[in-house]
C-alpha cells in the first residue's frame, strides 16, 4: 500500500538522502511511515484486544490478530483505491468526499470487528476463499505503482530536493486575516530579495525564532519576508501573531509548497536572490539572517 499510494515521497526521500545526506531520507521516511501506518496500527491494535476479550474460552491471541487483520482491509483498500484512482485522474478530492470515504471505511471496519468478535467464539476453520479479493487488490497496487512512476519520470523537478542554486519554487498562497480568515493570495516574485520561513504554532523553535523575524523584517523593508504557517488551523497561527504584534506577511500552507521546498524539520529557512535562485536552505532554527543577508550583497 505505500508504494501503491506514496511512491512520490519514497522516490523523494531516496533522492534527499543522495543529495543531502542520510539524516534528510530518514526523517521523510519516518514522517511516510507516521502518515501512512499511525491511524491504521492503532485500529489493528484496539480491534485485536475487542476479539481477543470477546472470545470467552476460546481466546487466542494470535488467532485475535488473524481476524483483526481482516477487519482493518477496508482501510487500506479504500486508501489504496482512492489513492489510484486520485492519481489515475489527476483530480482533487473535495473535503465532503473525503468524510465519506473515511466514514464507510470506518462503518465497514466496524461491522467486521462485530463479525470477529462472533467468530472468535467458534472453532478455527481452514482458510478459504479471498483470493480473487486479494488479486484484485495486488492489481490496484500495480496500477498505482506504474502511474506514480509514470509522473516520477514526467516530474522530476517536483520530488528532486531543492539546494543551494536552484530556481525557487513559484507559489501563490493566501494571507491568513483575523480570526484565521484566509485573505489576498500572494505570489514568489523574483526582484527582491526574499526570506521564507515555515513554521507552526506548536513548534517550540519556530516560536522563539519568530521574534527574530519579525525584528529583522522591520529592519530591512528592501527585503520581503514571509511566514509560512503550516497549521492546519489558520487560526492557530493568526492567534500567535495578534498575541505578539508580529507583522511579517502570514501566509497559509497549501501542502504543496512546503512539500517543494523540501520542509522536513521546522523552522525551515529558505533565502532567495533577486533573480529567483536559492542561496539558503537551512532547517531547525538557529539562521543569522543579517550574516546571511550580507554576504548575499
Amino acid at each position: 500500500m505505500i508504494v501503491a499510494t506514496r511512491l512520490r515521497l519514497l522516490v523523494q526521500a531516496g533522492w534527499a538522502g543522495a543529495v543531502l545526506g542520510p539524516q534528510y531520507a530518514v526523517r521523510l521516511v519516518i514522517q511516510l511511515l507516521t502518515q501512512t501506518l499511525t491511524i491504521d496500527l492503532g485500529v489493528l491494535i484496539v480491534a485485536a484486544v475487542v476479539v481477543w476479550a470477546s472470545a470467552g474460552p476460546r481466546r487466542e491471541l494470535g488467532r485475535a490478530f488473524d481476524l483483526a487483520c481482516v477487519a482493518v482491509l477496508p482501510l487500506v483498500a479504500i486508501d489504496l483505491v482512492a489513492g489510484v484512482v486520485i492519481h489515475a485522474l489527476g483530480i482533487a478530492v473535495p473535503a465532503p468526499a473525503t468524510w465519506i470515504l473515511t466514514a464507510a471505511a470506518y462503518a465497514w471496519t466496524g461491522s467486521l470487528v462485530a463479525l470477529a468478535m462472533i467468530e472468535a467464539r467458534r472453532p478455527s476453520l481452514p482458510a478459504g476463499g479471498g483470493r480473487i479479493a486479494g488479486w484484485v487488490l495486488a492489481g490496484v497496487a500495480a496500477a498505482g505503482m506504474i502511474l506514480q512512476g509514470v509522473w516520477v519520470a514526467q516530474h522530476p523537478e517536483l520530488v528532486r530536493p531543492m539546494a543551494r542554486g536552484d530556481r525557487a519554487p513559484g507559489f501563490t498562497l493566501p494571507t491568513i486575516g483575523a480570526r484565521g480568515r484566509l485573505g489576498a493570495r500572494v505570489a514568489l516574485a523574483p526582484g527582491k530579495v526574499t526570506v521564507i520561513d515555515f513554521w507552526a504554532s506548536w513548534c517550540g523553535p519556530c516560536l522563539a525564532s519568530l521574534p527574530h523575524l519579525d525584528a529583522f523584517a522591520k529592519a530591512h523593508p528592501e527585503v520581503t519576508v514571509y511566514a509560512i504557517s503550516i497549521d492546519d488551523n489558520p487560526q492557530d497561527a493568526r492567534d500567535v501573531f495578534d498575541r505578539k504584534g508580529y507583522s511579517v506577511t502570514l501566509l497559509a500552507d497549501d501542502h504543496e509548497t512546503s512539500d517543494r521546498y523540501g520542509v522536513t524539520t521546522i523552522p525551515h529557512t529558505v533565502i532567495i536572490d533577486r533573480e529567483g535562485n536559492v542561496r539558503l536552505v537551512s532547517s531547525g532554527g538557529g539562521v543569522d539572517l543579517e550574516a546571511a543577508i550580507g554576504a548575499l550583497r
